[in-house]
């Protein structure tokens, strides 16, 4: 992630929040797409500095921190970044979207590989 990483003496976000998807995240997160917020945990003593003003985030925070503390899950090519732990539930099926994204981007590099 092009940022530089601090580390604090306390706590930069501890607690429950709640995420609201941007739409932006490398995989679909079924549950994001309604109006509901999705509850999440963060606990983390880093904050993040020098990020770029063109950022791309995966979430807004309506409640916690994040990484600034109105937005958290950096996208950075294929990656997602967050300081937000989600669950897999079925409110959040997030680990089986993510399979399914690899599922594909294995299958993507295949056809490229065979061409």
């Amino acid at each position: 992630i092009p940022a530089d990483v601090v580390m604090h003496n306390r706590p930069q976000g501890r607690g429950y929040v709640y995420l609201q998807a941007t739409g932006r995240a490398p995989w679909s997160i079924r549950p994001f797409q309604t109006d509901k917020p999705v509850a999440a945990h963060e606990f983390h003593y880093s904050s993040l500095e020098n990020l770029a003003t063109d950022t791309q985030f995966a979430y807004d925070v309506t409640r916690g921190s994040g990484v600034d503390g109105q937005h958290d899950g950096i996208v950075y090519k294929n990656l997602l970044a967050s300081y937000s732990h989600l669950r897999h539930s079925q409110q959040s099926p997030w680990a089986s979207q993510f399979v399914q994204f690899i599922r594909q981007c294995k299958q993507t590099r295949q056809k490229a590989n065979n061409t």
